[in-house]
C-alpha cells in the first residue's frame, strides 16, 4: 500500500510515493526543468521553506534539516537548520542519490551502507550516520531536490517517512507555485513592454482622463496632434473639443466599455481635426483612443461633393428640357397672338393667348417643384387636424383613380395636431396616390393611412436626421408589384423617373421629400417586388400641438370688407416687375406709392405725413432687403399689414410670423385677393 515503508536490497529503508511518471533517466532535461524555477540561495521567498525545514527537524528530532537542490555540479541548501554550510559537492552528497528514486530513502548509518562508509561527510565534519530525504518530484516527474534529515548518531528505524514525503509536496507545490508565479510576471511585464511600446510607437491617439474631464496621460500621437498633457494636473478635455459641452462623453458609467463616437476637436495649433473615439472607464479613469478621420471626412465631402455635381448635372439637364419646351410654348403662341391680332383675329388671339398663359402657368408649378426639392419653397404652416385634412382630400383622392383601383382611407380622430403647409402636404398626399396608381397595371387598392408614431433614442440610427419625439405618419400603401430595389435607391432623386417620355418630369416624389424635411420630418419607403409599396411621411408634432386649434371657416366675403381708397406702398428693385404690380393694384382701385428698394421705402415711411395703409415688399432687394424693412415697419408702425413677395422664400415666414407671403410668379387677380383680405382683416385706423 502507499506510504508503507520497506527494506531495500542495500538495507536502507524506501517508500513509495507513487509516482507514476517519475522520470530518471535524464538529468539534462532535470537540469532545464529546474532552471524553470530560477531558484538561488537568495530568493526573498526562502522564509517559507524555512518553516517547513523547521518542522521536519522537530518532526525528526535531528540534528539537522535542509532543503538540497541538486544541480549539475553541486547541491546547495535553500533553507536549512543545524548546518553550517551552504553547498557541498554534488559527488559527495546524500541527496544526489535520493532524487535517483521516487521514494524517500532512509540511511539507518551510513558506516555500515558501502555506498556512504568512506564519504567525507561521514569520516569527517559534520559526521553524519543518520540520513532520511524525501524526493521533490515537481509535475513532470523530475526530482528537483530533496527534503532531508541528517544527525551524527545512527538509528535502528525512522517511522516519520509519510511526514517527509508529504513535507516533500509540499514543496514541491511550494515551487509550483513560484514558477507559476514567474510565468505571469513575465507575461506582465511582456503585457507592459508591448503596451508601452503600442503607446509609443501608435498612430492612433490614446488618452487618459479622470471621470471627471482631467488629462492624466497622452501618448506621443496625441502630444503631437493636441501638445503635451499640462503637467499641473489643471488640463480638462473639454479645451479640446469644438465644443466644449461635449466633453460630458467622458461621464462614463462604471465598467462601460466599448463607447464608440466621433467629435470634431480643435488640434495644437487651432487646426480642425475629427476623431473617432473608443471610450472604456475602469476604475476611476476613462481610457480613449482616437483616429483621426479628417482625412477621411474629407474624403466623403469630396464624394458628396462629386455626387452633388453629378445629380446637379442631372437637374441642370431636366430643367434646361423641360424650360425650354414651356419657353417655346410660350414665346410661340405669343408670336402667333400677335400675327392674329395684326390680321384682325383678335378672337383666334385670345386662344393663343390663353396657351401662352398655361405655358407660363406650368413653369411655375415647375419652379415650385424645383424650390421644393431644394428645400427652399415658401410655406405657410398653419396648425392643422390631420384627420379633418385627409377626410376632405379623399373625394379629390378618389377622382384621381380610375375603375381599376379602389381608395381606402384609415384615419382615426385621435391623430394628433400638427404645424404644417396643409396645402402643400395635401399635393404631396395626392402625389403619393397618383404615383401609386401608375405604377398599378393591374386591379388593387390604394390606402391612405395616418397614425401616431413615437420616435425614441432607439431609433436615431436608421439614417434619418430626425430628432426623437411625437409624429404623425402619414401613409400611403398600394397592392402593387412592388419597385425592384435597384430603382427604389433612385427615386427620389430629381428627374429620376420610370414613366414613358411627356408622362412625367420626374421631381414628384423628390418635392415629396424635399417637403416633408422643410417641414422637419423625413420620408420612409418599404417595398419588395411582389410586395406592393408603402411611402410615408413622417412629420413632427410641434410642442403647441395640443393648443386650441383655430377654427376652419372662411373669413368672410374680404372684398367687401376692404376699405376703399386704401394706399399700397410696393417696394421692388425690378422696374419692369415694379411697374406691373403697380398696374394691377392701381386697376383694381388702389393707390400706390413706389419704392425701388427698402431703404427708400423705409425713407418714404418716415418722411410721410400719412402712412400707407399697407406695405407690400419684395424680399430679395439691395441696401435694405424685404425681411429687414418688413422688421423696421412693424417695430415703428405695428398696425400696418404686411405682404411680402418672393420666388425664393429662404425661410421668411420663420424669421417674421407677422407677415404673409405670396410666391412669384403669381396671377394677378390672386395678389388683388391677398391685398384685399389682409386689409380687411387690419384694425380700421
Amino acid at each position: 500500500m502507499r506510504g508503507m515503508p520497506r527494506a531495500s536490497m542495500d538495507g536502507s529503508m524506501l517508500l513509495n510515493l507513487s509516482q507514476a511518471n517519475f522520470r530518471n533517466d535524464d538529468d539534462a532535461a532535470r537540469l532545464a526543468a529546474l532552471r524553470a524555477y530560477q531558484l538561488t540561495p537568495d530568493d526573498p521567498d526562502n522564509g517559507l521553506y524555512a518553516d517547513l525545514v523547521g518542522l521536519a527537524r522537530s518532526l525528526g528530532g535531528t540534528e539537522t534539516a535542509f532543503i538540497s537542490i541538486v544541480e549539475q555540479d553541486r547541491q546547495w541548501f535553500k533553507a536549512s537548520q543545524g548546518l553550517d554550510v551552504t553547498e557541498t559537492p554534488r559527488s559527495i552528497a546524500f541527496c544526489d542519490h535520493a532524487i535517483r528514486q521516487s521514494e524517500v530513502m532512509v540511511v539507518p548509518d551510513a558506516l555500515a551502507d558501502p555506498r556512504f562508509a568512506d564519504n567525507p561527510l561521514v569520516t569527517g565534519h559534520p559526521h553524519i550516520r543518520f540520513y532520511a530525504g524525501a524526493p521533490i518530484i515537481n509535475g513532470d516527474g523530475f526530482a528537483l531536490g530533496t527534503i532531508c534529515l541528517s544527525d551524527s548518531r545512527p538509528r535502528e528505524a525512522f517511522e516519520g517517512t509519510e511526514q517527509l514525503a508529504a513535507l516533500a509536496r509540499q514543496v514541491a507545490a511550494l515551487l509550483e507555485l513560484r514558477k507559476q508565479l514567474i510565468h505571469q510576471q513575465l507575461a506582465a511585464d511582456l503585457a507592459a513592454d508591448q503596451r508601452d511600446r503600442l503607446w509609443d510607437s501608435s498612430l492612433d491617439m490614446m488618452l487618459i482622463t479622470t471621470t471627471d474631464g482631467l488629462l492624466v496621460a497622452g501618448n506621443p500621437a496625441w502630444e503631437k496632434a493636441f501638445g503635451p498633457v499640462p503637467g499641473d494636473g489643471k488640463g480638462h478635455i473639454r479645451d479640446y473639443f469644438a465644443r466644449p459641452d461635449e466633453a460630458e462623453v467622458v461621464q462614463l458609467a462604471s465598467g462601460q466599455t466599448d463607447v464608440q463616437l466621433e467629435r470634431e476637436m480643435r488640434g495644437r495649433d487651432g487646426q480642425q481635426i475629427y476623431a473617432s473615439w473608443s471610450l472604456a472607464r475602469e476604475g476611476e479613469l476613462i481610457f480613449g483612443i482616437a483616429r483621426d478621420i479628417t482625412r477621411a471626412r474629407a474624403a466623403e465631402a469630396q464624394l458628396a461633393q462629386v455626387q452633388r455635381m453629378e445629380s446637379i448635372g442631372q437637374l441642370t439637364g431636366g430643367i434646361a428640357h423641360d424650360f425650354n419646351n414651356l419657353l417655346t410654348i410660350i414665346s410661340g403662341n405669343l408670336d402667333i397672338a400677335q400675327k392674329r391680332i395684326a390680321t384682325g383675329q383678335v378672337d383666334r388671339a385670345e386662344a393663343a393667348i390663353a396657351n401662352a398663359r398655361d405655358g407660363a402657368s406650368r413653369a411655375a408649378n415647375l419652379t415650385q417643384r424645383l424650390l421644393a426639392y431644394a428645400r427652399r419653397q415658401s410655406l405657410t404652416p398653419t396648425l392643422i387636424k390631420p384627420t379633418e385634412l385627409i377626410r376632405d382630400l379623399e373625394p379629390l383622392a378618389a377622382q384621381a383613380l380610375d375603375e381599376r383601383h379602389e381608395l381606402a382611407v384609415d384615419c382615426p380622430d385621435s391623430l394628433w395636431p400638427i404645424t404644417v403647409d396643409a396645402s402643400q402636404l395635401e399635393n404631396a398626399l395626392l402625389n403619393l396616390v397618383v404615383n401609386a396608381r401608375d405604377a398599378m397595371d393591374q386591379p388593387g387598392t390604394i390606402t391612405i393611412h395616418a397614425a401616431n408614431a413615437l420616435r425614441n433614442e432607439e431609433d436615431m440610427a436608421d439614417g434619418h436626421d430626425a430628432p426623437p419625439g411625437r409624429y404623425v405618419r402619414f401613409c400611403v400603401n398600394d397592392t402593387g408589384s412592388g419597385i425592384p430595389a435597384d430603382i427604389a435607391a433612385h427615386i427620389f432623386e430629381p428627374f429620376f423617373t420610370t414613366k414613358e417620355i411627356g408622362k412625367g418630369t420626374g421631381l414628384g416624389l423628390s418635392q415629396v421629400q424635399g417637403f416633408v424635411a422643410q417641414s422637419g420630418g423625413f420620408v420612409t419607403l418599404k417595398t419588395a417586388p411582389g410586395e406592393g409599396t408603402t411611402l410615408s411621411l413622417w412629420l413632427p408634432v410641434t410642442a403647441d400641438a395640443f393648443d386650441d386649434l383655430p377654427g376652419r371657416d372662411g373669413t368672410g366675403d374680404a372684398e367687401a370688407m376692404c376699405r376703399a381708397g386704401c394706399t399700397i406702398l410696393l417696394a421692388e428693385d425690378n422696374a419692369a416687375l415694379r411697374a406691373h404690380v403697380s398696374d394691377v393694384l392701381q386697376e383694381a382701385g388702389f393707390r400706390v406709392v413706389e419704392a425701388e428698394d427698402g431703404q427708400a421705402a423705409l425713407d418714404m415711411m418716415r418722411a410721410a405725413e400719412e402712412r400707407p395703409d399697407l406695405l407690400l415688399s419684395d424680399i430679395t432687394m439691395p441696401r435694405l432687403d424685404g425681411k429687414a424693412l418688413a422688421a423696421e415697419v412693424h417695430q415703428s408702425w405695428p398696425e400696418i399689414p404686411i405682404v411680402l413677395m418672393t420666388g425664393y422664400a429662404g425661410g421668411a415666414i420663420d424669421s417674421c410670423p407677422y407677415n404673409v407671403l405670396i410666391t412669384k410668379p403669381f396671377a394677378p387677380d390672386d395678389l388683388v385677393a391677398l391685398v384685399r383680405r389682409t386689409l380687411a382683416a387690419a384694425p380700421a385706423a
